[in-house]
């Protein structure tokens, strides 16, 4: 009898979140080829530096330079190392939707990784695979490397998924895919397609088997989450999905991720607070405050609605925790804009805010636009907001000294005797954690027991 072929393979995810589920879908799929075919021996190696791979998926970030940059070295290292490395997610796409867009000679001149990228493709290691074939290859497919060809569409996949998060006490929950908004900064919606929204009744099935699994906080998210549902009966439907949520008999926690203000009303937010498993989180990406700029953006809203709903969310929320994202020295933002920008952010409204510099994208109609200033210009001014941020940030950090809290335990340092805990207000792979000694620890002086991740602990924040 021949031994059974080997495929020992790992994942890296450079992605968002919703990339995750993507590969945790994957991961599940893999095993399952393994388990209905004996004549492979298929592993999975949580260390893809682990000697024995011979076969990395990679989930990628494609709308962002920097995000492919760090995707082609992280592929050359495996590459070169003479592993098969499977590319998937917005990078593939990228890759596809500017091979069939533009013509080779412009992306010679203009995409800085164009030659790089080029190489790899062509070195018989690196493959590009999409969500609609990710579905239908084979264990044979796989290991000796198979290119998609197709990359219009997908279907939500229906193979059971690796909760790989589940010890650390959350899961996400995706609940539409790609993007029907037409920002001018975003190259999304041209390299995966329109908004798909998933039907409520599966999204249910989703949560259940999460919740068969004990996983406490479920983490409900989309490119537009505000949006969800506009293709399924025109109409936005996240209330409805949250109604329906809420009927479950259960207790869990909820969080949701990506809301847009523009959809989002006044009376939305009062009806918000009637929802008792909903985590009272905001993850608005506001990307400017200055109307103009709002309007080249292609944004929906501008600076007065903007002050009128983050002042309801206030009221309404006494406890809350709130973060956005700002894009420094888009093009034609004036001095006046900026100021306003800076001017805004010593209000010190959120609690948590990432900046990038602006930068063309090839794809995106922003790269059109004129006004634009010089990229050292653009960084002096990231680092002046920056400083101001950072020293709200700082003094915030000292207010919280001496309260006590409940925290989730993410990690464990035995040796040192450490915990990592993440606030509950705080969202996973996104804010900041905390280390804390076990001393310091309600939980660990009451009980004198062992604590595992994913449990909930209580301390005074700055007590040793």
């Amino acid at each position: 009898m021949m031994s059974p072929r080997r495929l020992w393979f790992s994942t890296i995810n450079l992605g968002c979140s919703k990339n995750m589920v993507d590969t945790q879908n994957l991961l599940g799929r893999m095993l399952r080829l393994g388990q209905n075919n004996l004549t492979w021996d298929v592993q999975y190696c949580a260390d893809p530096d682990d000697e024995e791979v011979t076969i990395v998926f990679i989930n990628t970030c494609g709308f962002l330079r920097s995000g492919r940059q760090e995707m082609l070295e992280v592929v050359k290292t495996y590459v070169d190392r003479g592993i098969i490395v499977y590319v998937m997610g917005c990078g593939a796409e990228y890759f596809e939707a500017t091979r069939r867009t533009i013509d080779e000679s412009l992306l010679k001149e203009e995409d800085d990784d164009y030659q790089e990228r080029k190489r790899l493709l062509q070195s018989g290691k690196m493959f590009l695979l999409s969500r609609k074939d990710m579905e239908k290859v084979n264990l044979y497919d796989i290991a000796r490397g198979y290119s998609s060809v197709l990359f219009d569409g997908f279907a939500f996949v229906a193979n059971p998924r690796a909760f790989t998060n589940a010890h650390l006490g959350y899961e996400y929950c995706k609940i539409a895919e790609w993007c029907n908004n037409s920002c001018s900064f975003c190259i999304i919606p041209k390299i995966r397609g329109k908004q798909r929204s998933r039907p409520i009744s599966e999204i249910i099935d989703d949560i259940r088997q999460m919740r068969a699994a004990q996983i406490p906080e479920i983490i409900l998210l989309a490119q537009d989450t505000t949006r969800y549902g506009v293709d399924l009966l025109h109409r936005p439907m996240l209330f409805d999905l949250l109604d329906e949520i809420e009927a479950l008999d259960d207790e869990f926690r909820l969080r949701l991720l990506y809301m847009y203000p523009d959809v989002l009303t006044l009376n939305h937010l009062r009806q918000l607070q009637g929802f008792r498993k909903l985590l009272p989180y905001f993850d608005i990406p506001l990307q400017h405050i200055s109307s103009p700029v709002l309007k080249r953006m292609g944004r929906f809203y501008d600076e007065e609605y903007l002050y009128a709903f983050l002042d309801e969310i206030a009221r309404l929320f006494p406890t809350r925790y709130m973060r956005t994202n700002y894009i420094i020295w888009f093009p034609g933002e004036t001095e006046a804009d900026f100021i306003k920008l800076c001017d805004w952010v010593q209000k010190d409204v959120f609690d948590s805010i990432a900046l990038f510099e602006y930068h063309d994208e090839l794809l995106a109609p922003s790269s059109k636009l004129d006004q634009k200033v010089p990229d050292e210009e653009i960084h002096r001014r990231f680092l002046h907001i920056k400083g101001i941020w950072d020293s709200l940030a700082t003094a915030r950090e000292k207010r919280r000294h001496w309260q006590q809290c409940t925290w989730i335990v993410t990690d464990i340092d035995t040796r040192r005797q450490m915990l990592t805990v993440r606030p509950l207000l705080h969202a996973p792979d996104i804010d900041p954690v905390d280390h804390v000694p076990f001393r310091s620890v309600v939980w660990w002086r009451e009980k004198k027991a062992s604590i595992e991740t994913g449990v909930e602990v209580s301390y005074v924040v700055g007590s040793l």
